[in-house]
This record gives C-alpha cells, structure tokens and sequence, in this order.
C-alpha cells in the first residue's frame, strides 16, 4: 500500500488554496500553477530564464510541463507525440523527453499506430495514452442510507464497485466501520492484482473541515464532530480525503466535461438532502471556511416547514424526495384518488421516489401533480442560483434526476420568469454524467488531478524515480 500526500491537510489543501483565491480577486487570469489545469493553455511554455535559475525552478517547471502533457491525454488520448506539440505548445524536443520520463514511471502507455501518417517521416506515430495499469483509486460515499465504493484505474476504467444500504446501522460507528471492512477487502482485491493503490476519496453528506477531514455536521445523518478523515487513515495506512459528497461531485461533472476556458460550472443535487458545488476553470470554490455549495439552507419559503439545520423555509425543505413524499401524502389524507393510495383495508406502506415516478408515468395525477410542485421549487431556487453565479453550465443530479424528464418544463418555465434574460440566455442545463456515480467518480477525479498535477511530488512520495 502506497502513501501520497505527507498528511489529509497538505491533500486538502492544495485544492482549497487556489480555490480561495477566487473569493477576492476573481475574475483574473490565473498563474502559470493554477493553469497546469487546462492541457491547451497558450500560455503554458517553458518560462524564460532568470539570472538567478536554480534547479527548483527547472523542476518546478519539469513538473508543470508534465502535467500539461498528462492533461491533454486526460482530455484527447489517444494521441500520438506530434499531437502533444500541438495541444501543449511544447516543442518536439521537450515533449521528447517528457514522453519517455512519464512511459519510464508507467504513468502513460503506448497504445498502437496512429491513424494519420507522420508528414515528415512518412510513417504513423505512436499513440499515447494514460497507463490503466499504473494504479487504482477508490472514490466513496457515505451517504445517508447507503455507501457506495468504486475503484477505477488510471484511465478511469471502473474496475470494482460496492453498493450497501445502512438503514439498519444504527449509529455512526457502525456505518463507519462497515465502511472501512468493505474498502479494506477492495484494497486487498487491487493488491492482488499487483496495482498500487493511488489514493482514496470519500464524500460525506454534511459540512467538511478539508484541511483536518473532520466532518463538523451532517444534519440529515445527525453526526456531530467525527474527526472521520483521521480514524479512515489509520485505518487504511494512508492519507484520506474527505469531502462534501455534493463538491466531490461538482468536481468530478467538470473534470469529466469539455469546458472552456474560464468556465462556471454550478452543479446541484437533490435526494435526501439538497447541495452543490461551484467550479471556476476547473478548479471547486470551497470558500472561506470549506463550505461553500450549501445552496440547500438557502430561505426560499419564509413561511415554510422546519429544516433540521434549525432554519425554516429551507430550500431543501421543498425541492428534494422528503418534500416529494409529504406532498403526495397530503394528497391521500384529503382522499384525492391515486394508485399510491392504501387499499382493501391494507396500513399506509412507506412511499419511495421510485413508487411515485413509477406511479406518475402510469398517468397517477397525485403523483404527477407532486412531482411538478417539486420541480416548480426547484426551479425557484436555481433561478436564484442564475441570477447569483451566471453559469456557463448548470449540472443537475441526486436520486430525484429520475424524474427530471417530468420536472423540466416547469423548471425551465421558472427560470423563464424569474432568472434575468441574459443570466438564462448563457446557461446551459444538462444531467449528471454519472447519475448516482456522480460522488464517487467525483473522487477518483480529485486523486486523478492531483496526481497528473504533481506527478514528480506523486513520484517521490510512492519511492519512484
């Protein structure tokens, strides 16, 4: 077993320290570290030298370099060196050399000709890729009543999974260690196969100090204070990060996009609870303290019920599954006809999201009528979120994504009316790509990034070259 960072902190904070530099300054262009980022940036050359050029600077460079080819793989592989020049703007000679450091510590593969002959050499070139075998990651959430626990390897490929619901876990300890049991056995099942593991990444639905990976509050799991980031290191020997499920996830819908330069990514999920996370080129804004993305706790309804954050008229009290179920409750208690509702004498069963959008596409008008209710909640709120952030994109997820076809019209209908034309004009709503994965994916992609970022610091931290 491998060990990446010196500690969670040093982990954590190399994604907060660019990120806060966002709440003062922005918009600005970023510096030559922020923009190791984006593979094709222009301005990413080798710098001129200084009088004074000592060998940090050469390697600090070294390492900026080989983060840009690492990206333009991550973004265009396969592609052969020639293509390297011209996504990097790195020259043949540096590119070269670069291409035989990250193939002699197995971070990159050759993978076959490439189909467009070499102009100069009237032969093709050979294809580059990311090495699926240098090494596993595991991306993990602890979710509310489940866990879900995925490994891919370098290329992203998802090599295992677990998925078990906790609802019969009654406290934080047993979730916890039931957790740490089924990534151990993963664990082992990548040191089988002779892979290294890369990193682990857990997201947690709840307020995250990410310099200590402490988890200060998770009010729909009622956890209090739990230094979770320290008990999963010495659990697993290595260094943790935790992070708020709903920032992994931005995180991760980014990292897996094509996105233009200087883009704004708002991501919001709904389910049980409700969040999101903000991505600038690329990088989560996590704010001052760690948690920004508690778009949930924003007041929309003032004479709204009660949140268990101690607020009333939440956001997340009216546009996530809760809100769903109880209105299609107060539907059946006024005896409005539904093919939800108890018969032959049977007691009222629990409802799920599941029932009630397998009921609305079957023509149930309770089921419908709740489903579009929430939708128009949701659309309130992101029409908030517009006017506040103007997005490139907005990226919806959370268990209620499946019944995004029946909430769209209304959502796009609030938006219409309530965001600012031009605010609406430029964003662009899509789905998650990865649906229910969106957290976990979300973590491979935080590890992935560090490492191709810094890969002679990953190097020498896992006693390579």
């Amino acid at each position: 077993m491998t060990s990446f960072p010196a500690s969670v902190g040093q982990m954590a904070a190399s994604f907060t320290t660019i990120s806060l530099k966002y709440r003062l300054t922005a918009p600005r262009r970023l510096s030559a570290l922020d923009t190791v980022e984006r593979a094709e940036a222009p301005e990413m050359v080798v710098a001129m030298p200084t009088r004074q050029r000592s060998s940090i600077d050469h390697t600090a460079m070294r390492e900026m370099n080989l983060a840009l080819i690492l990206n333009a793989l991550r973004r265009h592989a396969p592609c052969s060196r020639a293509d390297l020049v011209s996504y990097t703007r790195l020259n043949k000679a540096s590119i070269s050399n670069m291409v035989r450091d990250l193939l002699d510590r197995d971070l990159i593969c050759e993978s076959g000709p490439n189909s467009v002959p070499n102009a100069e050499v009237g032969r093709p070139g050979i294809n580059l890729r990311l090495n699926p075998a240098a090494g596993h990651i595991i991306g993990a959430e602890i979710g509310v009543d489940f866990m879900s626990i995925v490994v891919a390897n370098f290329a992203f490929e998802v090599v295992a999974r677990r998925y078990e619901t906790t609802a019969h876990l009654r406290s934080s300890d047993a979730v916890i260690a039931w957790f740490i049991d089924h990534v151990r056995e993963l664990i082992a099942q990548s040191e089988r196969q002779s892979r290294p593991l890369m990193g682990i990444a857990v997201g947690v639905p709840g307020l995250v100090d990410m310099e200590s990976g402490r988890l200060l509050y998770a009010p729909n799991l009622d956890w209090h204070d739990l230094p979770l980031g320290e008990w999963l290191s010495a659990a697993f020997g290595q260094p943790v990060l935790v992070v708020n499920e709903a920032n992994m996830a931005a995180f991760g819908e980014s990292y897996f996009r094509p996105a233009q330069q200087g883009e704004l990514l708002l991501y919001v999920s709904s389910g049980i609870g409700l969040g999101g996370g903000i991505v600038i080129d690329g990088v989560l804004l996590t704010g001052a303290s760690g948690f920004a993305g508690e778009f949930g706790h924003m007041t929309v309804n003032v004479n709204g019920v009660s949140c268990r954050c101690g607020n009333r008229g939440c956001w997340e009290t009216e546009a996530t599954e809760a809100a769903l179920i109880r209105r299609v409750r107060s539907a059946l208690e006024d005896g409005q006809p539904s093919s939800l509702a108890p018969s032959g004498g049977r007691e009222r069963a629990p409802l799920s999201v599941e029932q009630i959008v397998a009921a609305a596409r079957g023509g149930d008008r309770v089921a419908r009528s709740a489903i579009e209710e929430t939708g128009r909640w949701l659309g309130i709120g992101l029409a908030n979120l517009l006017n506040a952030l103007n997005p490139d994109q907005v990226v919806l997820g959370g268990k209620l994504s499946i019944a995004f076809d029946m909430m769209m019209p209304v959502i796009q209908r609030e938006i219409e009316a309530r965001a600012l034309l031009w605010v609406r004009q430029r964003a662009r709503l899509a789905l998650a790509q990865h649906v229910a994965d969106a957290c976990v994916m979300g973590g491979i992609a935080m590890i992935h990034h560090q490492i191709i970022t810094h890969p002679l610091r990953w190097s020498r931290l896992n006693g390579e070259r």
